[in-house]
């Protein structure tokens, strides 16, 4: 951690000497020899690492005191440049008395570091820094994105019998038709929440159980906003609007009553399954179980536990008592991890394999422990060499920990030092809290945490930075893209422990709770508030708590509905605000001119001010779900922006033509300006472009516009009218790469029927909707190898037969068709559609029959309703043969809850 500090600072004193050298005049050459000196005490902190891990407690003390006055260094540089800024602006001319600031500053930090380098050498710590090791020294990533095979994490080894007799505990655990709960019980990291997914997911419970819900409790429980994920779940979306305009207008006691109420209404006529994910005490179970009624009907709770207590209280019938792994199934499922096999017993190569099984014994069972310990040997060579190296670290690491925390630390002490930083920035989210990919990687981004090579992309680098975690098994790939990019993730409670405490180990950041917020938190430079915050809470005693000054925070998260406290901000970059109850942006918010990452998201501000503009850093603005309308001319001349994420479907205009964003990435949910219809704004690095149209005319303004723009992956078009009736983007010149394609149709009164022509031929995720299509759509569509997603919704269809024929789509997955028009009948060859998982057909109000599908083997999940449903019921429909061979079979109407693979 430490040596990525005095990285990050060594580059900006770089930056400063290089950018602000008329406001240094006297100082630079004090700046200079401080860079120097960092530089130099950088190539000693491997081995005082080292040392340290090892529990020599004045190595501790001298690491720490490193750290403190690289921060220190930072903040005397980061305070420079507010008031340099200030002065560019015309604001309190007072450069002379921030050049002597700055130079007192300096002065004092490197006597500090002389008495640091002294001392460095009464405790023996060497320079390491060429002593090619692995793990630190690479600066070149031998894995990139989609060269490597994924290895599934929902596989766990050995666990079938235990699957089995779960369902089993499920449907015959009871002779009679009482709500039964059964509990999976187990230590951190068995697999209690993989096993309950596999059992959730099997087709035998799928055909017992007409509803699914998976609520991930966790320790941090909060009664009203879990009942509100399971209304949400069960509800459709008018309903769900009415309860949340009723839960606006009372108290949060009464939510939890109306709440309650509205939950039993919906699941009394259900038979229905839910999973309690994590649940850690008994009161969790008392506070839920009044909204679980008992019709008598057959239905089931399941629930994972590591608290036998709470298993014997919710029910002690269904008691399941999980079990380690034997060595056999450690062995394999290292393997699996270590070798990135997909084979079910892959084999180890002879001069590894009496390391594999030592290893393999460390992790006593534990498949946590397993996989992130193959993990990391997955990033290394497999070489006798590498893996005893790891085995050896092993009985060293921190004194008094368990082997299971100890594996978990080891793999985060062999991160290169830049993705410490990145995994330590996951200790800011809550426990079992889903992030979305590209948002964290933004927020890496604008702390300064991504080090780039050869000036590539930002964007690219924290990607392989994520990849890399994932691959060590260090974070859980919730969802991928069909173009197989990481879109969210979840970190395992025991390696956000890991991750935790070495953010306090470290001074990097602050979790605010009520009960615990009490110390110096003027130091802090990171914060994150995961409860709403009660003004009587300890800290604010003697103080108004909105007064509380956090002079060097460099990142504030709100995840709670509450409000902006503190002040003094002036040294932040990451400000994320989701559903605060703010109205207006706070006037200080303008002298934070190191801010990066502005979120807004599900606030009540309606107006940005016209001073965003002294923002000249930001690089992330995101204003989804507000009431924002109009955003000011000033904005558009922040020369750093990279990601601008607007609400829909209020109409704020994109950036005018005289625009020059030649940093900016992606641009989401803004109208087409009528000014693009003579020039258009300098948008030539933009990869996600979300545009909405006003007119049909704003079709061709959209074809010039993709004509001039080299680095598409992603386009999103509404309201689109294609030029001359053809959808055809073979003019761009990004037109091999884009992946993502999402495109709504214009909507006349009589729409024009519409030809495809040329698409994508990289195309991975095609989403059309409302377009009249010729009968060569098909056609066009089917011959796309790389499409892995197709959704087809609102469409009307020339043909009245569709015909998939032998080796169409052979890349896709997933097939929605949402109320397409006019087909009549639908023919699926054998040989089509090779691959197929997902097929959803609904709102087909013409389509007589369902398809043959006997031929597509692959298929695991069909999803229909009405008279297509009543086809096949109970098993013996005049069409069920169709069909009989898939596992799982929904009728859309009720809606079927679906979870994701994770590791428990």
């Amino acid at each position: 951690m430490t040596e990525a500090i005095v990285s990050a600072v060594g580059k900006k004193l770089a930056d400063l000497l290089a950018d602000e050298v008329r406001f240094l005049c006297g100082v630079n050459s004090k700046v200079a020899e401080v860079k120097l000196q960092l530089g130099q005490m950088q190539c000693f902190l491997k081995d005082a690492e080292s040392k340290k891990k090892r529990g020599d407690e004045r190595i501790k003390g001298w690491v720490r005191d490193v750290r403190s006055v690289a921060y220190e260094t930072e903040d005397a540089v980061d305070t420079f440049l507010v008031e340099a800024n200030r002065r560019r602006l015309g604001l309190k001319l007072n450069g002379l008395l921030a050049h002597f600031s700055l130079g007192g500053k300096i002065s004092k930090i490197q006597a500090k570091l002389c008495i640091i380098s002294q001392s460095r050498t009464t405790f023996g710590i060497q320079d390491l820094s060429g002593d090619g090791d692995h793990s630190q020294s690479r600066t070149s990533y031998s894995f990139k994105r989609r060269v490597l095979p994924d290895v599934d994490d929902s596989e766990v080894v050995g666990f079938e019998a235990e699957k089995r007799d779960i369902i089993n505990l499920l449907l015959n655990g009871l002779s009679d038709q009482s709500r039964y709960v059964v509990s999976i019980v187990g230590s951190g990291g068995l697999g209690k929440t993989t096993l309950a997914q596999k059992v959730y997911n099997s087709s035998t419970v799928r055909n017992n159980f007409n509803y699914f819900l998976w609520i991930t409790v966790s320790q941090d429980f909060n009664l009203l906003d879990v009942l509100k994920k399971i209304h949400q779940q069960l509800a459709n979306e008018t309903e769900w609007k009415r309860v949340l305009g009723v839960l606006k207008e009372i108290h949060q006691e009464d939510q939890i009553v109306f709440l309650l109420g509205e939950v039993n209404t919906l699941l009394k006529e259900k038979i229905y399954l839910i999973v309690l994910d994590d649940v850690w005490t008994e009161h969790v179970f008392t506070q839920l179980e009044k909204g679980l009624v008992d019709v008598r009907n057959g239905s089931r709770v399941l629930m994972t536990t590591r608290n036998l207590n709470v298993a014997n209280y919710a029910d002690s019938r269904g008691v399941y008592r999980l079990r380690f792994l034997n060595e056999e199934e450690s062995l394999v499922l290292f393997l699996k991890k270590a070798l990135r096999s997909s084979d079910p017993s892959p084999d180890c190569p002879e001069e590894l394999k009496d390391v594999a099984r030592k290893l393999v014994q460390r992790c006593n069972g534990l498949p946590l422990a397993v996989v992130v310990l193959g993990g990391l040997l997955s990033s290394k060579p497999c070489t006798h060499r590498e893996w005893s190296g790891v085995l050896k670290r092993l009985d060293w690491h921190t004194i008094g920990q368990g082997e299971c925390m100890k594996i978990l630390g080891t793999s985060y002490d062999d991160l290169p030092y830049h993705h410490k930083s990145c995994f330590r920035y996951l200790a800011c989210f809550p426990e079992d809290y889903e992030n979305q990919a590209k948002h964290l990687m933004q927020m890496w981004i604008a702390e300064g945490l991504i080090e780039t090579k050869n000036k590539g992309e930002l964007e690219d680098y924290a990607e392989d930075y994520l990849e890399e975690l994932a691959q060590r098994c260090l974070v859980q790939v919730v969802e991928r893209s069909p173009d197989d990019a990481i879109e969210s993730i979840r970190v395992h409670d025991l390696l956000r422990e890991v991750a935790l405490g070495e953010a306090k180990e470290n001074d990097f950041l602050l979790i605010w709770k009520n009960e615990n917020a009490e110390g110096d938190v003027s130091m802090t430079r990171r914060v994150a508030f995961h409860e709403e915050i009660d003004e009587s809470s300890i800290i604010n005693q003697s103080k108004d708590l909105k007064k509380i000054k956090m002079p060097r925070l460099r990142t504030f998260i709100n995840f709670k509905e509450g409000r902006v406290i503190g002040a003094g901000f002036i040294l932040l970059r990451v400000l994320e605000l989701t559903d605060a109850k703010i109205r207006d942006l706070p006037t200080d918010l303008k002298k934070m001119i190191h801010l990066r990452y502005l979120g807004l998201r599900g606030t009540k501000v309606t107006t940005i001010p016209s001073w965003i503009g002294h923002l000249q850093n930001l690089q992330t603005f995101d204003i989804r779900d507000t009431e924002i309308e109009k955003l000011p001319k000033s904005f558009w001349k922040i020369p750093s922006l990279r990601h601008v994420r607007s609400p829909f479907p209020k109409k704020i205009m994109g950036p005018p033509s005289t625009a020059k964003l030649v940093n900016l990435r992606s641009l989401v949910g803004l109208q087409v300006p009528q000014s693009w219809k003579k020039n258009f704004p300098h948008l030539h690095g933009v990869r996600k472009l979300k545009l909405h149209c006003n007119d049909e005319n704003d079709g061709m303004v959209i074809h010039n516009l993709m004509s001039k723009l080299n680095h598409l992956l992603l386009v999103e078009f509404v309201n689109f009218y294609p030029p001359r009736g053809m959808i055809d983007f073979s003019t761009s010149p990004s037109y091999e790469n884009i992946h993502t394609m999402y495109l709504s149709g214009y909507k006349p009164r009589d729409p024009p029927t519409v030809h495809i022509t040329e698409m994508p031929p990289n195309i991975a995720k095609l989403t059309l909707h409302g377009f009249h299509l010729n009968d060569d759509s098909m056609l066009k569509l089917e011959k796309l190898r790389g499409l892995k997603y197709l959704d087809l919704s609102h469409i009307k269809m020339e043909a009245d037969t569709i015909v998939c024929t032998n080796g169409s789509f052979p890349g896709l997955q997933t097939l929605m068709l949402y109320g397409v028009k006019e087909m009549k009948e639908w023919k699926v060859e054998d040989g089509a559609l090779p691959v197929l998982k997902r097929l959803q057909i609904v709102g087909c109000s013409d389509l007589r029959a369902l398809p043959d599908l006997h031929c597509v083997t692959t298929l695991q999940q069909l999803e229909i309703e009405g008279k297509l449903l009543s086809k096949i019921e109970n098993k013996s429909g005049e069409e069920w043969d169709k069909v009989k061979h898939i596992p799982t079979i929904t009728d859309f109407m009720k809606g079927t809850g679906f979870v994701r693979s994770t590791l428990d």
